[in-house]
């Protein structure tokens, strides 16, 4: 029941960051994304996977910033998602509690952004953890 409140709640957020600037009834346009996949990493606690930390991401370019020249940067902004979610996934998740998505997503944003500067804010997307096959 909490996770699906915890969703619900991570839904509503998003849908509030990720609406264009009409919809939410400022000027402008629509702000650039850039998809930067799914991830999946393992969960592990006391040497024993534990479970998975499954995500979907994208990510908001620098004000001026053309998505395209940060799309060219994807395979280092994958690479340090990666890394940074290990970290998260080793150090803060569980498959039994909801995942803290504000500490996930400034370890993110920092990450991004030391891996290519004109990239801003990462967008979680889709957040969800799964206990391990044959845990209890």
């Amino acid at each position: 029941m909490r996770r699906t409140a915890a969703r619900l709640t991570a839904a509503a957020a998003l849908l509030a960051v990720a609406a264009p600037a009409g919809a939410a009834g400022g000027g402008g346009g629509d702000a650039a994304v850039v998809p930067l996949g799914k991830f999946r990493v393992p969960i592990i606690d006391a040497g024993r996977l534990d479970g998975d930390l499954e995500l979907e991401l994208a990510i908001t370019p620098a004000d001026g910033v053309d998505a395209g020249a940060l799309g060219t940067a994807q395979p280092a902004l994958r690479a340090a998602m990666l890394s940074a979610l290990l970290d998260f996934a080793q150090l803060n998740a569980s498959p039994r509690v909801a995942v803290d998505a504000e500490a996930l997503a400034h370890m993110l944003d920092a990450a991004a952004h030391a891996a290519d500067p004109q990239a801003v804010h990462v967008l979680i997307l889709e957040v969800r953890t799964s206990p391990a096959r044959g845990a209890p």
